[in-house]
């Protein structure tokens, strides 16, 4: 098995959060004073670094900490109405766990958000739910690795955007993008991934190598 231990992100790779999340961006953009955004902006910055986008709306880095804590909360009130990205990705990462794989999620959503989601699905099929700040997954994926004790080259991460490239990278893990959220393909593709998919299955045979 090339890989023992499968990481997802949750925004975009197993929640479909995008409307629910631009809908709340558009409220409090007011209060934090950021760009008003439309959607036809909103496919210009899906082609964006997460820092770009910042720049792009105007939100001063002090502010970020206070924008997402307000997001999640907002976002608490929807997320058992928020629907699966994909309509099979629990029952492909229950087949991972049955191939003795561990899962787990590293989101800079909040537990309480992720937990929510879960149950509404009826799923319990992670082994560890970790939150971390916007720029702050590479930490928590090394963290993984050392509580696991288990070889950083055995963990593959998936996620939807190209900060969880540049945060798997830096933490010497692989990276599975995902062309069914937040980035689009394209600009996925030019930040190369170690595998970009389009559907969950696809993750069973990169696991097994």
């Amino acid at each position: 098995m090339k890989y023992k231990y499968v990481i997802f992100d949750f925004d975009g790779t197993l929640a479909d959060t995008e409307e629910a999340n631009f809908v709340i961006y558009q409220k409090l953009a007011e209060k934090y004073n950021l760009r008003n955004i439309t959607m036809d902006e909103l496919g210009r910055l899906k082609k964006m670094h997460a820092k770009e986008v910042m720049a792009y709306i105007q939100l001063k880095k002090r502010y970020l900490p206070f924008l997402l804590k307000r997001g999640k909360i907002l976002l608490t009130q929807d997320i058992k109405n928020i629907s699966l990205c994909k309509p099979d990705i629990f029952h492909i990462i229950g087949r991972l766990r049955n191939m003795g794989i561990k899962t787990g999620i590293i989101t800079t959503n909040s537990k309480t958000n992720v937990k929510l989601f879960l149950e509404a699905h009826n799923v319990d099929v992670f082994d560890t739910i970790v939150s971390a700040a916007m720029f702050g997954k590479e930490a928590k994926m090394k963290k993984i690795a050392r509580k696991a004790k288990m070889s950083i080259d055995k963990f593959l991460y998936v996620g939807d955007e190209i900060r969880d490239i540049t945060a798997a990278r830096n933490a010497g893990m692989d990276i599975a993008s995902v062309g069914w959220g937040y980035n689009t393909v394209e600009s996925l593709r030019k930040h190369e991934p170690d595998y970009l998919i389009f559907e969950p299955f696809e993750l069973i045979d990169i696991c097994k190598g």
